[in-house]
């Protein structure tokens, strides 16, 4: 079974995400997705115009994303802590150490929550518009994973009765074959997922933003915080691709870090000429709780160029690089977290 590494994203793949990422699915939630109702033109937060399909494909992704965030990932982790667990117990008949267990949560009851992921992928399936990118790796997940239920109990029920010490690992061997191409099958179609998911989410989102400049004009905070968050995207993006073309270096990361800096400066102007700025509840603009973390994926990017100035090695390379991730993963995932309210 090929390693089980989760991703973080904010709909961008590619080779430094896939090697280096550490964590969970966490591609901009509802939340983020819909705008709201007040018209008031310094927030730019009331209702803007997108395509019929468009807004389909917005309700459509939503019971994937959740899916893939509240199974997917933590099913991935477990089943990393088991491929690491099994060859020492098949190598030790009568190990006492366990492997680990495919429960979501401890609370669960009868698969509560990888049952709910299959009705809401097959729930999905029948949503419009069709996507067969989204669709035949759905379908192949929720199969899979419906598959993979009875297996997983059955394996947490041995191992925690530590019947592996009585039958010398006879029956964990037979389950072992059973359950890793069942994984191998999941974690396939939930890589397919993740990056379809990831297209659509960033294709959806540019156009909102072109929206909400058709409705309220870009001097607003809807506009500007949407904006830098794209242009993190970008920044992922472009990091990635100069990471798998073998093209990284000082210069081709500088330009990435001009054009996210030049997006977050202007908005960072525009919230400072309107400090007193507030939402229909009386709150502060969501960009005020975010400014400091998107100052910190920009400080992550002027990091990365001057590491890359000192002609490093891999190692270094590369944990720096799972640190910028790292702070892209925190920046989405408190977007998805914070009300627009």
């Amino acid at each position: 079974m090929k390693k089980v590494t989760s991703i973080v994203i904010l709909g961008a793949l590619g080779a430094f995400v896939g090697a280096y990422a550490t964590g969970g699915f966490n591609a901009w939630l509802p939340q983020e997705m819909k705008v709201g109702v007040s018209s008031a033109s310094l927030l730019g937060d009331g209702e803007v115009a997108l395509k019929e399909q468009d807004t389909q494909l917005e309700d459509k992704l939503q019971p994937v994303i959740g899916c893939l965030n509240d199974v997917a990932s933590p099913l991935r982790d477990h089943a990393q802590t088991y491929v690491n667990e099994y060859p020492h117990l098949a190598a030790t008949p009568g190990a006492t150490r366990i492997a680990a267990s495919f429960k979501i949560q401890v609370y669960e009851q009868n698969n509560s929550i990888s049952r709910e992921c299959i009705a809401a992928l097959r729930g999905a399936i029948t949503m419009t518009p069709a996507d067969a990118g989204l669709d035949d790796p759905g379908k192949i997940f929720a199969d899979t994973l419906e598959q993979l239920i009875p297996v997983m109990n059955e394996v947490d029920l041995y191992y925690s009765r530590k019947d592996n010490i009585d039958d010398h690992m006879k029956k964990g061997g037979a389950l072992n074959e059973q359950i890793m191409p069942l994984f191998t099958t999941l974690f396939d179609a939930e890589d397919k997922l993740r990056e379809i998911v990831s297209e659509r989410n960033h294709t959806l989102r540019e156009k909102r933003l072109v929206a909400i400049e058709q409705a309220f004009g870009t001097e607003n905070f809807g506009w500007h915080t949407l904006n830098v968050s794209l242009s993190a995207r970008r920044a992922i993006d472009g990091i990635s691709n100069l990471a798998e073309t073998g093209q990284l270096d000082t210069q081709s990361i500088e330009k990435v870090e001009q054009a996210y800096q030049a997006a977050l400066d202007k908005a960072d102007a525009f919230a400072k000429a309107h400090p007193d700025t507030r939402t229909k509840l009386g709150n502060t603009p969501k960009w005020f709780a975010l400014s400091s973390e998107f100052n910190t994926f920009l400080i992550g990017l002027k990091d990365f160029r001057r590491l890359l100035a000192g002609n490093p090695d891999q190692q270094a390379i590369e944990a720096q690089l799972s640190k910028l991730q790292g702070d892209y993963n925190s920046m989405i995932r408190s977007y998805n977290m914070i009300p627009d309210v």
